[in-house]
Formats: structure tokens, C-alpha cells, sequence
């Protein structure tokens, strides 16, 4: 990974690499995790 694209990844004040580990822990556990993505860029067309 760029180190440019490192604040990106991690999210504004570590929100985003905070949610990953919390989805991946629940993994973990054997809990039942849906993740549902929506890219903006293709909502707006």
C-alpha cells in the first residue's frame, strides 16, 4: 500500500480500522456478520 493512501484505509481518527476489527472479531466469535458496501461514486449516477 502507498503511504499516501494509508489515512484513506485508515479512516479519520482510526473509525475505519476500528469497524474492520470489529467485523472481524465478530467473525471470529462465529457470529453472523453482513457487510453491505455502497461506492458513492455509483450511487450519484
Amino acid at each position: 500500500m502507498h503511504p499516501e493512501d494509508l489515512g484513506k484505509v485508515i479512516g479519520r481518527g482510526g473509525r475505519t480500522a476500528k469497524a474492520l476489527r470489529t467485523v472481524v472479531n465478530a467473525l471470529a466469535d462465529g457470529k453472523y456478520v453482513r457487510v453491505d458496501l455502497l461506492d458513492l461514486h455509483e450511487a450519484v449516477r
